[in-house]
């Protein structure tokens, strides 16, 4: 969107609200900031996301009023009171940081929804769906399950918030109380709540849907529940965020094997892709960094994938690489567990270099044991950067080298074209 266009979006607003959950837009945010101040001072600016959170004092230095620490429903509806009536006062806001007299003022969240059937749900349809779905970059890539071609009418949407897991590299690893609450506790809508959104999604057109949970799988009995109700809308699901590779498999006779039942069940209810986090080819590392989330040795995922190939599911993989303790032949493992499921039948493979996000615990222990200079840059961090660690065991251009070559060498010209035209 153009400066002129952005300038005239919000003339007619008092207050102007930001999202700021993601460390490679904060550059983004600024310039848009500051655009808005220099045009209209009086106006308010409010940040929100675990970004804003943890870099508070830099958006403040570039025109914020007031940083949204925790999740927003209920705070935003009493900040709307205080511009109101002045009732109820700043001071008894909690979820809130902003400045008086220079000096930073935080007000902790004390109340995390627990029953997040209080919230009310997204009013869907005053999005403007059909300019998302002409733009048509559906989240995972088509690879597999879209026509590139077509028309895809999807939603994005959530049955729980949290997760079960505290992954180092995650913004949930930090989560768990402090500034923002516990927000990172696995909590669920009801099964009648997520009825009522799949009737409005349904209503509104749309045919392909995301479930964007963390940890959808985590409750199987209820996930059971939800999967017997989707039977009767005929959407096509993805869920490329919040599978976890443990809850694919049960135990039987002392082993985990491919939870069958489960699978058909994902199949019946319209699932179509899976994205599965391998996340290293080395135990040692997901013990570490994953804490523990699955087994290589325990878990036959290559079956896994024989399997959900076999009903109707597709599935992609995504690995992460660059750890700042990472060896050259925990890296190789991590290539080769990518190419046994290539072979095996999983339709793309995506590498991620991890890096030290704002807000995550990996961020707070890099910080304090140097593997971060304090001189870091938000613009220097991405998915696809690089290594942003100091005196990584992996030099920084072996890694960027391989990670290019090998995405290059094991995904199809048709996917690798597909997200080449999305990020250029």
């Amino acid at each position: 969107m153009s400066q002129s266009r952005i300038i005239e979006e919000v003339s007619n607003f008092d207050v102007i609200a930001i999202t700021s959950i993601f460390t490679q837009q904060t550059s983004r945010c600024f310039e848009i900031s500051n655009m808005v101040k220099n045009n209209f001072p009086e106006k308010i600016l409010i940040a929100g996301g675990c970004n804003a959170r943890t870099l508070k004092e830099h958006f403040f230095e570039n025109g914020f009023d007031f940083i949204f620490l925790s999740e927003g429903e209920r705070a935003i509806v009493m900040f709307a009171n205080f511009l109101h009536s002045e009732n109820p006062p700043l001071s008894e806001i909690s979820g809130i940081a902003f400045k008086n007299n220079n000096k930073i003022i935080v007000n902790p969240e004390n109340e995390v929804i627990s029953s997040l059937d209080k919230i009310p749900m997204p009013s869907w349809e005053k999005l403007p769906n059909q300019k998302y779905w002409e733009i048509g970059r559906v989240w995972g890539g088509r690879e597999g399950w879209m026509k590139n071609d077509s028309l895809v009418k999807y939603a994005s949407m959530f049955t729980s918030r949290g997760c079960a897991f505290k992954c180092h590299y995650c913004h949930i690893s930090n989560e768990q109380g402090g500034e923002a609450g516990k927000i990172g506790s696995f909590r669920v809508h009801s099964v009648e709540r997520i009825k009522n959104e799949f009737v409005k999604l349904k209503d509104i057109g749309v045919n392909y849907l995301y479930i964007n949970d963390d940890s959808f799988l985590t409750n199987k009995k209820r996930v059971f529940n939800i999967l017997k109700i989707l039977n009767n809308y005929s959407f096509k699901l993805a869920d490329v965020n919040g599978v976890n590779i443990i809850n694919l498999f049960k135990r039987k006779n002392g082993k985990y094997v491919v939870d069958e039942e489960l699978i058909h069940a994902l199949y019946e209810a319209g699932f179509r892709k899976i994205s599965l986090p391998f996340e290293s080819g080395t135990q040692r590392i997901i013990d570490k960094y994953s804490r523990r989330k699955w087994d290589i040795e325990r878990c036959d995922t290559l079956d896994l994938i024989r399997k959900l190939n076999k009903i109707g599911i597709v599935a992609d993989g995504n690995f992460m690489i660059g750890y700042p303790d990472e060896e050259a032949d925990e890296l190789t493992n991590t290539f080769m567990l990518a190419k046994k499921q290539i072979d095996a039948g999983m339709i793309a493979c995506q590498f991620f270099m991890v890096q030290p996000f704002p807000g995550s615990a990996l961020y707070d222990e890099c910080i304090a044991n140097g593997q971060l200079s304090n001189s870091w840059n938000w613009d220097d961090m991405g998915w696809s950067k690089g290594s942003m660690f100091n005196n990584p065991k992996i030099d920084r251009n072996t890694l960027k080298y391989c990670w290019s070559l090998v995405w290059k060498l094991l995904n199809k010209e048709s996917r690798i074209d597909e997200f080449t035209k999305q990020f250029s």
